[in-house]
């Protein structure tokens, strides 16, 4: 059997490397074998850093991982139905499983779950690069169980589904096989691009919620343009709606902009906003179980379109950009700012985003009733006024404000509600 435990000591940090002897340490007083699962030994191999500890053991309990998390000084923090138990400690997140085989009643239902041994557990792993353990017992610590030739496969650079079904089974694997085959520069197996293409359909049966999230790390990958046209060219993005047959200019577009968003929810909100057809937004975000703000921010993108186009360009007065915008959600202006083609336009926005950060008149409410308006809608009106002033840098300090309120209620009293 293959021995990685010189690899695990360089990928593993110092902290990381306690945190598994201390499983391991439980592990035996539970009588428990425990192993480092999926992507951490990918990653290990690979050379990359480890992100998240991934641990599986057979007949593991929740009192086995409570027992973890007090070794650990942390606690488990969720736990599923099958077992499978979410410790945070010292600011990394562990995941423990037991060890399990599943079927599945039908295309896109969650699996059934029962107990297995760990050849069980890996069987039922998306990707051959997925499907390796390696122990981390004391007395086996690197021990490397590859039943699916994953080691072989990381060398060759492919990414290849273990079964004939896996597709149908759970179709959200063929959106995961286009992030791991773009983000780690992979090649897709012949056999796998074509269960891809046959299988794509099933995705229409996941739920909304599990393609959302799905959607959401794709946005979250550095390549999100690439994963996006490799889904589009095997036909699954039309297969979750329609209205997500997205054109080569849309997905540049996305490739582009998603380096400037952190929020990489939002940026899939965002892109769907504008890339998205209106008539089909209602039924999109039904479909993605989106929630009502995006409904909001789909609208005032949609209304953004109408209003930049009568606007000046890059000449336009950042007060008349404040009035186009004004009451719409800051997320329909980066959105449409982001992806608008006119880049004049997008700069004005930019400018005027930048321009508004933070700003806001130096006098307020109660300052404007002791100058002698009456409370009401009037006061509102006049802090606008005094905002757009500031935007357009008419007025600029405490004092230029006082002066110019002052002016304005006694040129409109009446208007103005004062007495």
């Amino acid at each position: 059997m293959t021995n990685i435990a010189s690899i695990l000591e360089v990928a593993l940090t110092a902290d990381q490397r306690e945190r598994l002897r201390a499983v391991a340490r439980v592990g035996a007083e539970f009588n428990l074998r425990c192993w480092l699962v999926g992507g951490g030994v990918r990653d290990a191999l690979l050379g990359l850093p480890l992100v998240d500890l991934d641990i599986a053991a057979v007949g593991a309990t929740r009192e086995f991982a409570d027992a973890v998390a007090e070794a650990l000084g942390g606690a488990v923090e969720s736990e599923s139905q099958f077992n499978t138990f979410r410790l945070g400690a010292g600011g990394e997140r562990i995941d423990i499983a037991m060890a399990r085989r599943e079927t599945y009643a039908r295309p896109g239902a969650l699996p059934s779950v029962s107990p297995g041994v760990m050849a069980d557990d890996l069987a039922r792993r998306d990707f051959s690069i997925n499907a390796m353990a390696a122990a981390i017992s004391e007395d086996t610590f690197g021990e490397l169980l590859d039943p699916f030739e994953g080691e072989r496969d990381l060398r060759r650079g492919v990414v290849r589904a273990l079964r004939p079904m896996s597709f149908v089974d759970d179709a959200t694997r063929i959106l995961r096989a286009a992030r791991y085959a773009k983000r780690l520069g992979f090649a897709m197996e012949a056999r796998t691009e074509m269960m891809m293409a046959r299988d794509a359909t099933h995705l229409s049966g996941i739920s909304g919620a599990r393609v959302r999230g799905e959607l959401e790390r794709v946005f979250g990958e550095e390549r999100p343009a690439e994963i996006l046209e490799a889904l589009r060219d095997c036909g699954a993005l039309r297969a979750i709606h329609p209205a997500l047959d997205l054109s080569d200019e849309a997905i540049a577009a996305i490739g582009r902009v998603a380096q400037d968003y952190e929020d990489k929810a939002l940026l899939l909100q965002s892109a769907l906003a504008y890339w998205t057809p209106i008539a089909q937004h209602a039924a999109l975000a039904a479909r993605l179980n989106m929630s009502a703000a995006w409904a909001r921010v789909a609208a005032d993108v949609e209304r953004m379109k109408g209003e930049m186009e009568t606007l000046a360009g890059a000449s336009a007065n950042l007060s008349e950009i404040h009035a186009r915008v004004a009451g719409l959600y800051d997320a329909a202006v980066a959105s449409y700012a982001a992806y608008v083609d006119d880049r004049a336009v997008a700069a004005m926005l930019d400018r005027y985003q930048r321009a508004m950060a933070g700003l806001r008149p130096a006098l307020t409410g109660d300052d404007l009733l002791e100058l002698g308006m009456e409370q009401g809608p009037a006061v509102g009106e006049l802090l606008e006024e005094l905002l757009r002033r500031r935007l357009d840098g008419e007025l600029g300090t405490r004092a230029e404000e006082l002066e110019y309120a002052r002016r304005r209620i006694g040129e409109m009293g009446g208007g103005f509600g004062c007495g």
